[in-house]
């Protein structure tokens, strides 16, 4: 009986020793191996690296420095780090602080959002406490509709599943169409873009008359959503471009323009034309038409 028991006690001591576990004040560490660096007074973590914040992040890696003094730990390898509200970042290298609770990669890194927006981007700062993620680097967005969004910089807000960008951006949708904006924000959970300073170039068949047609439309503002994009304070035409971007031969300006997207149509909606200027317009799309028959 007492062999057994010596033996059990054996077993159980080779599985503590194989499963290196660390605890700190607000992390858990977990590796298959461990060794310690006194001159550098480090802990050293290898192969399956599992770390447990007190915010319930999950951190894993292959390699793995911590520092207990400053409370630094250095990630290599494999790096994935999912959130509690199942945000994920992957990359190769990165340093946590478990004092400020600050995520941070260094060099190429992806993140998988929990509505499943996949974004491509660089040195990005995870911050568990005030919970959002952000990069000042050229940054893509990809949507559930395989839309493309391209950023110089973003903040996204874990709760909220809001990203919030200045500068210049650019949509390209995918019917063709490409916009421009100065600023944006994007609703993952709605699935929805709120956009200013818009300049809007509208390369489907449901916005020509003619092959020749170049689309386009400025506007101040924009709210894009699976069924409709709706242009505020907008300006609308179908000429072609004209050399040091001079102003089109004609245009129209509304308060408000709506494009179904389900129905393929653009609607204007003109509330500071005259009459005169409306019925103008329409003969001349009218026109346009017949020519093309």
């Amino acid at each position: 009986m007492k062999n057994k028991i010596f033996g059990l006690s054996i077993i159980i001591s080779i599985i503590i020793l194989f499963n290196t576990l660390l605890h700190a004040e607000n992390i858990f560490i977990e590796s298959k191996n461990i060794s310690l660096d006194k001159n550098k007074k480090i802990s050293i973590f290898e192969n399956e690296v599992i770390i447990k914040t007190k915010e319930n992040s999950t951190i894993k890696s292959e390699y793995a420095e911590y520092n207990k003094n400053n409370g630094l730990i250095k990630l290599k390898d494999k790096i994935t780090i999912i959130d509690k509200e199942n945000n994920k970042v992957e990359t190769n290298y990165a340093e946590y602080n478990e004092k400020t609770k600050i995520f941070k990669s260094i060099g190429p890194t992806k993140i998988i959002t929990s509505e499943n927006y996949i974004v491509n981007t660089e040195d990005v700062t995870f911050d568990n406490y005030k919970n959002f993620i952000s990069s000042k680097k050229n940054t893509s967005i990809t949507d559930l509709d395989n839309n493309k969004i391209y950023l110089e910089n973003f903040d996204f807000l874990t709760k909220q599943n809001i990203f919030k960008s200045i500068g210049f951006i650019r949509l390209e949708d995918n019917n063709k169409n490409s916009y421009e904006f100065s600023q944006i924000y994007i609703d993952t959970k709605k699935k929805e873009i709120l956009g200013t300073d818009i300049k809007a170039f509208m390369n489907s068949d449901d916005f020509k008359t003619s092959p020749k047609n170049k689309p386009r439309v400025f506007a101040n503002t924009i709210n894009v959503n699976k069924e409709s994009n709706v242009f505020n304070k907008s300006i609308f035409t179908l000429c072609d471009y004209r050399k040091n971007d001079k102003c089109p031969p004609w245009s129209i300006q509304s308060t408000k323009m709506l494009h179904d997207r389900k129905k393929k149509k653009p609607y204007i909606m003109i509330m500071q034309l005259s009459k005169f200027m409306i019925f103008l317009f329409f003969i001349f799309l009218n026109y346009h038409i017949l020519i093309q028959r």
